[in-house]
């Protein structure tokens, strides 16, 4: 059950009716957030539920156990808390890349070993829910919030409109909108309406559209297609990551909010970044602060010299392109976005105080050049290894064909992706404004024709969300 289910619109349906209903009953309301969570997730595999669970009680217990301590006995509980965790995360999501990897080293060296495989799946949104509550746990250890009751720690661990992909809201944020049942109306109710309906259109049109008909077969296989073609691909790939993740962001947030939830912005027009730095700040925003805020600001952030500021980059991207997957074309795309960090902060200490430029010069060049070099990148990403990746290069350049047939669709498709990614917040505002002034019946008449429209011009076949992978 997923957000572009027709069982999870009549969930949802249920889930809001009785969300507002039993407001008035604050332990009741909080009881059934967590009840509903659960069942969302338990959708998916009853195995993930005990996961979860278990991850939250035995952090909910770390919480609680670092107060008033002496500051080595904090360290020591906040290490163990975090060891645990990346451990789960670990066993789930790399043990097998490191199985492979140590038995390859070991036999190198004529110590053939054989380590058992562990035929474990990895439960959806384990890494999101994972970097919950390693912030909760150091944010009690900074001394930036407090322990949580445990059934609201529950709830900000398994919130199910955030559960399965993000946002990665904080613990401070998110439950302090739990006290005294919560807020009592949707503050935008046409603006949480609007980034449902733009996330389903992203997802079901767009994203779906490109991956069917282009980038899958293009990118797979891109021996046999033509140059342009192959670019084509490539450039809309770009389209397919962002108009995927943002799409269930927007879902995420809109659907928290109709409850009277506050939730996170995780884009923000990340394509019309001017350079890498700004890129980052501006793409899966959340994650953004979370690694700066618990792996580059511990490791020194810019505290100290260039070399080290320039080498905490480096780790801190590395990790996350590690984090996204136990593959080696991961760790690559993790080091060019570092080394494009590097290279933006390197450029502007030698710049610091740029000359006045023309639009042009300003903003659509750099911009142009970061779109581009983050595009390229995205093969790695994309690709099942870094020699898949290669060949994509590769075959643009030694294709037999310049040019070949794709398409009207396909390119109508890519030039509403344009569009779309360049007037976002326009769009945004428009439809938000327009039906603020509709008369009530007309808004909903509205709304469920706009959700027809768009599910009907869906194709059959639905590509799952990228992130879920993660």
């Amino acid at each position: 059950m997923t957000f572009i289910t027709f069982e999870f619109f009549l969930f949802f349906t249920l889930v809001l009716f009785l969300n507002w209903y039993l407001k008035k009953w604050p332990l009741a309301w909080r009881l059934f957030l967590l009840a509903s969570s659960y069942y969302f997730y338990s959708f998916l595999d009853l195995k993930f539920l005990l996961i979860i669970f278990s991850v939250s009680i035995f952090n909910f217990l770390i919480g609680l156990s670092i107060p008033n301590k002496k500051t080595y006995l904090k360290k020591l509980i906040l290490t163990l808390g975090i060891i645990v965790n990346l451990s789960v995360l670990g066993v789930f999501k790399y043990y097998d890349f490191f199985r492979v990897s140590v038995q390859s080293i070991l036999s190198h060296v004529g110590l053939p070993a054989s380590i058992p495989f562990l035929d474990i799946a990895l439960p959806i949104g384990l890494s999101f829910y994972i970097f919950r509550v390693i912030s909760y746990i150091m944010d009690i250890y900074r001394g930036k919030t407090v322990p949580a009751s445990l059934l609201d720690f529950l709830i900000y661990v398994s919130f199910f409109p955030q559960l399965l992909s993000g946002p990665i809201a904080r613990a401070g944020d998110f439950i302090s909108q739990l006290k005294g049942g919560g807020t009592k109306g949707v503050e935008n109710l046409p603006h949480s309406i609007t980034l449902i309906m733009l996330g389903l259109f992203k997802k079901l049109i767009i994203s779906s559209y490109l991956v069917l008909n282009l980038t899958d077969d293009f990118l797979a296989v891109s021996q046999g297609h033509s140059s342009l073609g192959i670019l084509l691909a490539i450039f809309a790939y770009s389209m397919v990551i962002y108009f995927d993740f943002s799409g269930y962001s927007d879902m995420a947030v809109g659907f928290a909010g109709l409850m009277g939830f506050k939730s996170p912005i995780n884009f923000n027009t990340p394509y019309l970044a001017t350079n890498i730095q700004d890129f980052w700040r501006r793409w899966h925003i959340s994650l953004s602060d979370w690694v700066r805020d618990y792996i580059y600001i511990p490791l020194g952030g810019n505290r100290v010299g260039k070399i080290r500021q320039y080498a905490n980059l480096m780790i801190t991207m590395l990790l996350v392109g590690l984090w996204h997957g136990p593959a080696a074309h991961y760790v690559v795309w993790g080091g060019i976005q570092g080394a494009g960090l590097v290279g933006t902060l390197f450029f502007q200490s030698k710049n610091k105080e740029p000359k006045k430029k023309n639009l042009f010069l300003g903003k659509i060049l750099p911009g142009f050049l970061t779109f581009c070099f983050v595009t390229f990148s995205w093969v790695f990403f994309r690709s099942e290894s870094i020699k898949d990746a290669l060949l994509v290069f590769k075959n643009i350049f030694v294709s037999k064909e310049l040019t070949e047939y794709i398409s009207p669709y396909v390119l109508l498709f890519i030039a509403l992706g344009i569009v779309v990614f360049l007037l976002e917040k326009q769009i945004v505002s428009f439809l938000t404004r327009s039906q603020a002034k509709l008369p009530l019946i007309f808004f909903f008449i509205f709304v469920i024709l706009s959700m027809t429209v768009i599910f009907y011009a869906g194709p059959n076949i639905m590509p799952p969300f990228i992130y879920f992978s993660f």
